[in-house]
């Protein structure tokens, strides 16, 4: 299980924050079988190793290989027993059926099975199916999905300004939206939490960096367009944002969702 010395590393702040929100709102027991989908950075993956048990386990896919190979590295180098993570298509995941008695999605999204802002199904719900037959009745589904991340719609808001046409770089889902997709599979006893958490870049260059990992346009590297000009001007605009000592500070919205299965 997770040692108390040994603290692994995750991608840290709001993904800490909400992965512990998850796992304690699915009251996880002690001895229990858990399946993690999208291990990501682990946010979920280690607060339910801790509330699984020596007795219990957390089975975790993910199909980044980096991120197996760094989940699995804090695994081994934090002696946490009862936790593995696997490089396995959630969709398809070789489990058998009925196998878990919670599975967790974090932020994985479902925006290639359901349009949230027609409220349509646009293909076969294959993931919600899969989690279906691994999970056993009377088990539990519990995810996290974005609301609202103020800081990609500041940047968003800023690049249409100078009339530049580009992605929002996240799909906000919500409540009404995951009525209809658990009504269509059969889930019950549904239960909604909304979280705000206000986080603060370290500093404006560390903010710039963050906007600059994403890419804005599709097919475009973000320095085709993006000029020195645009750069100062959201330097300038992002004052609006900072702190006394100099940090940039933005909140970012969850919602979560459990469900049990009949």
């Amino acid at each position: 299980m997770v040692t108390e010395e040994l603290v692994p590393s995750t991608w840290g702040t709001f993904w800490d924050h909400f992965g512990e929100t998850l796992v304690r709102l699915l009251e996880i027991k002690d001895g229990s079988n858990v399946l993690d989908i999208g291990t990501g950075g682990g946010a979920n993956l280690y607060p339910a190793a801790k509330r699984v048990g020596e007795t219990g386990s957390v089975t975790s896919v993910e199909l980044c290989e980096h991120c197996v190979n760094k989940a699995n590295g804090e695994i081994q180098r934090c002696s946490i027993s009862n936790a593995e993570v696997l490089l396995k298509d959630a969709c398809e995941t070789g489990f058998p059926d009925s196998n878990f008695d919670y599975v967790i999605a974090g932020f994985i999204g479902w925006d290639d099975y359901f349009d949230f802002k027609k409220g349509e199904f646009v293909a076969d719900d294959v993931l919600t199916k899969e989690i279906l037959r691994v999970l056993k009745p009377g088990g539990y589904f519990g995810l996290s999905t974005w609301l609202n991340q103020e800081d990609l719609d500041w940047m968003k808001r800023f690049l249409n300004s100078h009339d530049i046409e580009c992605r929002t770089n996240y799909h906000a889902e919500h409540e009404e939206g995951w009525r209809i997709i658990m009504k269509d599979k059969g889930l019950i006893n549904l239960r909604f939490v909304v979280e705000i958490f206000y986080y603060t870049y370290p500093s404006v260059d560390n903010w710039w960096k963050e906007m600059m990992d994403y890419n804005w346009i599709e097919d475009k590297e973000n320095g085709e367009f993006i000029t020195s000009d645009i750069k100062s001007d959201a330097r300038g605009a992002i004052k609006e944002h900072m702190t006394g000592d100099g940090g940039v500070r933005f909140s970012r919205t969850a919602i979560f969702m459990t469900a049990e299965k009949i």
